[in-house]
């Protein structure tokens, strides 16, 4: 049995994080869709990621604060109930932050790559079919999900699902998306370097180049910057979800923890790195980029001077 003080610290933390999350993810969403006068594929799909981490800071923390605080109150909660709404919810959401990494790899792996025929390539019809196939999928696992997870009727919190099926989707779904991500940001990061530098040479002896060609660079350098931030982004969700695995595998496949232990992994540290992985992208795109954390201070002054005035 996890202590009270455990779970009331998760409880604050959690509070604290749906808080910044839900604040971070609002002004990605309000920046990259409305605020931002440049509409690219993108954009679109960097806005679908921010919606998949906002709905996660929406239903992953309310779901557990509500679950922790019945627990220190000793308050019984119907727990097939609480397994088949917070496994499924969380693994959908995080397909759909994955499905959108990937989709968002390969837009900037076919506009360094390919950039003349990029405009072909990706278009804004393709893209919106994209996310909602993206969506679609995420439903389709939620449904899946909802109907095997089960409550781990030894210990509270607990649930359980077939491991032939948590694998299986977990690998199709998860691991092998997050490998291909990771072999086209190496990918697209080689042949960016390459072209900077055949660009830098071609440009430097020379001073009379048209203002197209420099608008050209300019977009290259922008969109190499884009690749290193969404590469940062996908180091960031690879640690929180193959980390929190890793160990848990580690732990209890040797026997080095049990019991309570168990719980406290599973129930606190687990799931606590999946949630801050929907808080932290919001920051990732405010560091790398000046102008979206300009907008970011601007939106979140609005969001608070609204908030004062209604008080």
């Amino acid at each position: 049995m996890i202590s009270s003080q455990i779970l009331l610290f998760s409880i604050v933390f959690k509070c604290i994080a749906m808080i910044i999350g839900v604040l971070g993810n609002i002004t990605v969403i309000i920046y990259t869709i409305f605020v931002s006068k440049e509409k690219t594929a993108t954009s679109y799909l960097v806005g679908n990621l921010a919606l998949a981490d906002l709905l996660v800071c929406l239903t992953f923390y309310p779901i557990w604060i509500i679950e922790f605080t019945q627990t220190i109150l000793n308050i019984d909660s119907n727990q097939d109930l609480f397994c088949k709404l917070s496994r499924p919810t969380s693994w959908a959401l995080l397909f759909a932050s994955v499905a959108t990494l990937f989709a968002i790899t390969l837009d900037r792996y076919s506009y360094i790559v390919k950039p003349l025929r990029y405009p072909l390539i990706v278009t804004k019809r393709k893209v919106f079919r994209t996310i909602a196939g993206i969506w679609l999928t995420s439903c389709c696992i939620f449904i899946v999900y909802y109907i095997h997870y089960k409550w781990h009727t030894k210990l509270r919190s607990l649930c359980d699902v077939p491991e032939y099926l948590s694998h299986s989707l977990q690998i199709y779904f998860k691991y092998i998306p997050i490998t291909f991500i990771f072999i086209l940001n190496f990918r697209i990061l080689f042949v960016a370097q390459k072209q900077r530098k055949r660009i830098l040479t071609e440009t430097l002896p020379d001073h009379s180049r048209s203002l197209s060609r420099f608008v050209a660079i300019r977009r290259f350098l922008q969109a190499l910057k884009v690749v290193k931030t969404i590469f940062t982004v996908v180091i960031v969700l690879t640690f929180c979800c193959f980390v929190p695995t890793v160990v848990g595998g580690v732990l209890f496949k040797e026997h080095i923890c049990s019991g309570s232990c168990h719980e406290i992994w599973y129930l606190i540290f687990q799931y606590e790195l999946y949630g801050i992985n929907s808080i932290v992208n919001a920051f990732i795109y405010g560091i790398r980029h000046i102008k979206q954390r300009k907008a970011y201070g601007r939106i979140l002054s609005k969001i608070l001077r609204c908030k004062k005035l209604a008080d």
